[in-house]
């Protein structure tokens, strides 16, 4: 009972920091910032892609949209070995609309397929910004304007940016949706404390120079996922000053929720199986509490009368952050359905804990071991 209840403690203590660092990071709009010049910085956005041909018309709608000068960007698009109609549906686009935007095959050396897409990507830009997000994305208007707003800070190297799921009908999506403003809560949080963990790779900047510097994906690049985390481990272990996060609704991008409990199951395996590779102090007691948090709130069941006010505590300091980062998107929506959500969340949570350490995992239409 008194390990259960340091648990729950801590869980608190660790939740509280975050929504306090989430506080105390300035947010800012575009049409705020104090710039005394024209956006200069130039950007290669690169965006691998395998089998997206349902998705990728949407996302070149944005990118024809942005709003910043067409000499400061490009497009590089990193075919994954796609077998469906992705490059018709690109061909089709670019013949209808001008965009500085090619179409370059991936080369594959190492055991994970999207870091080799990226690293060919990076090696190709013209520019040294290099931005990525993901095929399944839409990104906003103002987008490369926030980026350009951080980069011309000195020191910055790394820049973060926020990402959130399209809004959809079915509980599986509200399902989604809160579990992924938790997770964006607690990066936002762990920025504001200046002891940054966690990042998305659907939305994130950084120096090609720096880049290559620190060998890119080397050391990581077995590992099938964690393009963004370990990137962001290396270039905060250099220097943390240099990474910072775009707390910004102006940047916000918006991704596509899983269709599916097994599409779900496949997706959080392979984001928990990098978890034995951490190297952040952050990171690794963060992944413990979270999950001995979860394991202690199924446990309260059978303990309610004991440590039932304890549980109560973390509800509450599991909505401030969720609820913060709701706010901040505008998608408090889904916050109606915080206690059914809550309910199922530990059980989820250790379910996916425990598998991706010792199971195989779908992505892509390809099969990952841990």
């Amino acid at each position: 009972m008194i390990l259960l209840e340091a648990c729950l403690i801590l869980y608190v203590i660790l939740i509280a920091f975050f929504c306090y660092g989430f506080l105390i990071l300035p947010t800012y709009k575009v049409s705020e910032q104090n710039i005394d010049n024209k956006p200069s910085t130039g950007f290669t956005i690169v965006i691998p892609f395998r089998n997206e041909a349902e998705n990728l018309e949407r996302l070149l709608n944005s990118l024809f949209a942005l709003d910043y000068p067409k000499s400061l960007y490009e497009i590089l698009l990193i075919n994954d070995d796609s077998s469906d109609q992705s490059l018709q549906v690109i061909q089709n686009f670019k013949e209808c609309h001008s965009l500085n935007l090619k179409v370059v095959d991936s080369v594959r050396f190492s055991g994970s397929p999207k870091k080799d897409a990226l690293t060919k990507g990076i090696s190709l830009s013209a520019f040294d910004w290099i931005v990525t997000t993901d095929a399944d994305c839409s990104i906003p208007q103002n987008w490369l304007h926030a980026i350009d707003f951080k980069a011309k800070q000195p020191l910055i190297k790394f820049i973060a940016g926020p990402v959130t799921l399209f809004s959809q009908q079915g509980f599986l999506n509200v399902f989604q949706q809160l579990d992924f403003l938790s997770l964006q809560g607690a990066t936002i949080g762990s920025f504001g404390l200046n002891k940054p963990f966690m990042c998305n790779g659907a939305n994130l900047a950084f120096s090609k120079h720096e880049f290559l510097k620190l060998n890119g994906y080397q050391n990581t690049n077995h590992i099938a996922s964690g393009d963004d985390l370990f990137l962001l481990q290396k270039f905060a272990d250099r220097s943390v000053d240099s990474v910072v996060y775009m707390k910004s609704k102006d940047a916000l991008v918006y991704s596509n929720a899983q269709t599916t409990f097994s599409q779900l199951s496949q997706q959080r395996k392979r984001w928990a199986s990098k978890a034995s590779a951490y190297t952040s102090v952050l990171a690794i007691g963060t992944s413990l509490l979270v999950l001995t948090g979860n394991i202690a709130s199924i446990a309260s069941l059978f303990f309610l009368k004991d440590i039932g006010y304890i549980v109560l505590i973390k509800l509450f300091i599991d909505f401030c952050l969720i609820y913060l980062t709701a706010r901040l998107f505008k998608q408090t929506e889904p916050l109606k359905y915080y206690f059914v959500v809550l309910f199922l969340h530990p059980f989820f949570t250790l379910y996916i804990a425990v598998w991706s350490q010792f199971g195989k995992f779908e992505w892509k239409g390809r099969s990952f071991k841990k």
